[in-house]
């Protein structure tokens, strides 16, 4: 412990992260009332998810995004392998598109490494403004934005 009674606790393995989940819950509503503090009586975040399931009800593709600020961040986006290139993908993305719109947004952004799926991306009129070099070792990340509101006339 410091001399103002703290100490740092670093958590290494996963059952360390695991118990540390109040942990983790303060630093969420620390960081939100900063938020609220600065910005005013404004939603934190809504968390969008769409999924396709097989007939055997299982999960074979999906998308979550999060809204804030009239933004969405798309954080994931997979389609099992052999549904790729079908479509599915572009399909995902109008519908959580479509449904962030209604929440208010008018701009998204995602992030995607140079092995994943900038192209496709593109194809969906997203704009690269910045490239992490060498992140991993060998390969880059790429981040995207798009307007949404665009959407809306067509």
């Amino acid at each position: 412990m410091n001399e103002q009674g703290l100490s740092f606790q670093v958590c290494r393995t996963p059952e360390e992260t695991q118990a540390m989940q109040d942990a983790e819950m303060v630093l969420i509503e620390g960081l939100g009332n900063n938020i609220l503090e600065h910005l005013g009586n404004v939603e934190l975040g809504r968390t969008l998810k769409v999924f396709i399931r097989n007939r055997a009800d299982q999960v074979v593709g999906g998308v979550i995004a999060n809204c804030f600020g009239a933004w969405m961040y798309i954080s994931l986006l997979w389609v099992e392998k052999n549904l790729r290139n079908l479509g599915y993908g572009t399909r995902l993305m109008h519908l959580v598109e479509a449904e962030a719109i209604k929440f208010g947004c008018q701009n998204a952004h995602v992030d995607t490494y140079s092995f994943e799926a900038g192209p496709f991306y593109e194809r969906l009129g997203y704009d690269l403004f910045a490239t992490l070099e060498d992140y991993p070792p060998g390969y880059r990340k790429y981040f995207y934005k798009k307007r949404l509101v665009e959407l809306r006339s067509g």
